[in-house]
C-alpha cells in the first residue's frame, strides 16, 4: 500500500501533445528537414527532448543542438495557446493531497522547463517536488527522475505509485519496482499500455481518483 503518487505531467495531467506537435514541425520545415507525420511525434512524446528529435528527423551533432534549441524556444511560445491541465486536474490533485496523499511530478520535460510549466498552469503548488531531467542524467525510460521524486519525498517504491501515459512511464516504473496506474487519455494507445502489464489502466480521472485512493495507507 502506498502514500506517495509520482505524476508524469504531459499527457496524464496536462494537454500539450498539440503544443509539441506543432513545435517540432514548425522546426523541422524552417530547418528543412525529412517530413514526419503528426501521429509519429506523437508516439515519441515522452521520450528526452534530443534522442526525440534526433529520431524523428535524422540529425546529430551541432544541427541537432540548433534543433534541440528552436524547438524549446517555439514550445515556449506555442504553450501560451496550446498547453493547458486537463479539465479535472487540479480539482483530483487538490482532492489527493487534502487526504493525505504525498505528490511530486517526474517528466522528461528539462528541470526548468518542469518548474516552469507546472508554474504556468498552476500546478505547483500542488506538490511536494517538481522532477525533470537534470544535466547529466539520463531520461524516460531509465529510471533516474523516478528515484530522485521518491528520495526527495523520502519514500520507498512499495510506498510510491507512478502514474502515466506512456510506455516511458511505465517501464520506468517497472525498472524501479514501483507499481504503475495508466490512463487511457495520453498519446498511446490503450493495447499498448496493456502490454506493458500496469497495476490498473484507467478511462477517466474520476477512475483515477478511485483507485489511488483505493491504495491509500495515510502511513
Amino acid at each position: 500500500m502506498a502514500n506517495a503518487i509520482i505524476f508524469d505531467l504531459d499527457g496524464t495531467l496536462a494537454d500539450s501533445s498539440e503544443c509539441v506537435v506543432q513545435s517540432a514541425q514548425e522546426v523541422a520545415r524552417a530547418a528543412g528537414l525529412r517530413a514526419v507525420s503528426d501521429e509519429d511525434i506523437r508516439q515519441r512524446i515522452g521520450e528526452p527532448l534530443g534522442p526525440m528529435l534526433a529520431a524523428l528527423f535524422d540529425v546529430s551533432g551541432d544541427p541537432l543542438v540548433a534543433l534541440t534549441r528552436a524547438y524549446s524556444e517555439a514550445y515556449v511560445r506555442l504553450t501560451k495557446t496550446l498547453e493547458r491541465p486537463f479539465s479535472d486536474s487540479i480539482g483530483m490533485l487538490q482532492r489527493l493531497r487534502a487526504r493525505g496523499w504525498r505528490l511530486a511530478i517526474a517528466t522528461g520535460k528539462s528541470q526548468n522547463g518542469a518548474e516552469n510549466a507546472t508554474r504556468r498552469m498552476a500546478l505547483a503548488p500542488l506538490f511536494d517536488g517538481i522532477h525533470g531531467i537534470v544535466p547529466g542524467t539520463p531520461g524516460k525510460p531509465d529510471p533516474a527522475v523516478l528515484i530522485r521524486a521518491m528520495e526527495d519525498l523520502g519514500v520507498s517504491p512499495e510506498q510510491s505509485i507512478m502514474v502515466g501515459d506512456t510506455t516511458f512511464d511505465l517501464d520506468m516504473a517497472a525498472a524501479a519496482s514501483v507499481p504503475s496506474v495508466a490512463v487511457s487519455w495520453g498519446v498511446h494507445a490503450t493495447e499498448v499500455l496493456e502490454g506493458r502489464s500496469p497495476s490498473a489502466l484507467v478511462y477517466t480521472m474520476t477512475e483515477l481518483e478511485a483507485e489511488l485512493n483505493r491504495r491509500f495507507t495515510g502511513a
